[in-house]
């Protein structure tokens, strides 16, 4: 793959959306586990994921801006008792948004406190 600038927004996307399918292929116990060998392969997985949550709860802030930026210029409204028809449907997006980033942070948080108790599957640890 090139340079992330040099591909869209959709399409890297999908490519995240697919590694996640692979990664869930790659942990399954219906074929025993092939992409793991150990507690520390989890660890690094849980430590990966934590980090691809921040970078989930970045991007649904940026998917936001994006959206006010088009309401700003006038392209989208998401004013309450709007005739355009466009309002509600902003809005739902906008408070789903929100959520993501909320639940992006619990991701996140959660992920680092699986990652932390690992560390007690160390030898010595």
């Amino acid at each position: 793959m090139s340079s992330p600038i040099d591909e869209d927004a959709p399409t890297l996307a999908t490519v995240a959306a697919t590694s996640i399918g692979l990664l869930s292929d790659a942990t399954g116990p219906e074929v025993g586990y092939p992409g793991l060998d150990g507690t520390g392969d989890v660890e690094d997985v849980l430590a990966a994921l934590s980090r691809m949550a921040g970078d989930l709860q970045q991007t649904a802030t940026q998917l936001t801006r994006y959206l006010d930026d088009e309401v700003a210029a006038g392209h989208l409204t998401r004013a309450p008792g709007s005739t355009d028809q466009n309002a509600r449907t902003v809005a739902a997006a906008m408070h789903a948004l929100t959520d993501v980033q909320e639940n992006a942070r619990t991701l996140a948080r959660l992920l680092t406190t699986a990652e932390t108790a690992m560390l007690a599957l160390r030898p010595g640890g």
